[in-house]
């Protein structure tokens, strides 16, 4: 089972992630995923009558590329691929040609000056940690609090949790006086179940923040050139 199919009954199934920080890892899964993507579950196309366009993260190895262009027309037999840099198409989305992106996703972070439609790879900067690193925190700091999340489905209920209660903070000092002062910031959110047959309510206050060192963004920044 794949994506919304897989995420209803993910508390009776083991849920598998083929790529790790933007990289595929598992090929036979990704597969899978290109299965049920152009079959008629969804797209419903026939490769050998289409080209398709595939996106990637700033310095993906090289062998992975190749690895997606041979499985595109070996095992699918498309007319045609072409892979682009999702920071190139994200200013193409604004009408622009040249810029700096800061492209956060689930598993890798990059920050890519784009040039008259080039990345510039000498001046790109990549950070493993993304969405799914901000889980896996969540997960910590609740197990920290006695709650148990034991089960590869609650990767997903936490996911879910973080998208709808978290956010990023722009003065820390702000947010930690909030929480030690009142209550205004604290959510209640309830997590069905299904295998005690019960309902439990978490909540969580924004001291469960993620503390990033000090000038980190502004050294990633420095060697940027502005656009």
């Amino acid at each position: 089972m794949v994506g919304d199919e897989a995420s209803k009954l993910r508390s009776m199934l083991e849920v598998n992630y083929p790529m790790e920080n933007g990289i595929v890892k598992n090929w036979p899964d990704m597969c899978h995923v290109w299965d049920y993507t152009f079959g008629p579950n969804k797209m419903d196309i026939d490769p050998k009558e289409c080209k398709i366009l595939l996106t990637e993260p700033p310095m993906n190895p090289t062998k992975n590329r190749e690895k997606m262009i041979e499985v595109m027309f070996e095992k699918y037999g498309f007319a045609g691929a072409y892979i682009a840099i999702q920071a190139v198409l994200t200013l193409y989305a604004q009408g622009l040609l040249s810029g700096v992106v800061v492209d956060s996703g689930d598993g890798v972070t990059h920050i890519c000056p784009v040039y008259e439609e080039f990345a510039l790879p000498h001046l790109t900067r990549r950070l493993d940690i993304a969405g799914r690193d901000i889980t896996r925190y969540l997960i910590k700091l609740l197990l920290l609090r006695g709650y148990a999340f034991n089960h590869t489905a609650d990767f997903e209920t936490v996911r879910m949790m973080k998208e709808k209660l978290c956010y990023i903070g722009y003065n820390i000092e702000t947010e930690q006086k909030l929480s030690l002062e009142t209550t205004v910031l604290v959510e209640p959110y309830t997590v069905s179940c299904t295998q005690f047959h019960c309902k439990h309510t978490y909540r969580l206050g924004p001291e469960d923040h993620i503390q990033l060192k000090k000038g980190s963004a502004a050294n990633f920044l420095e060697d940027l050139p502005q656009s």
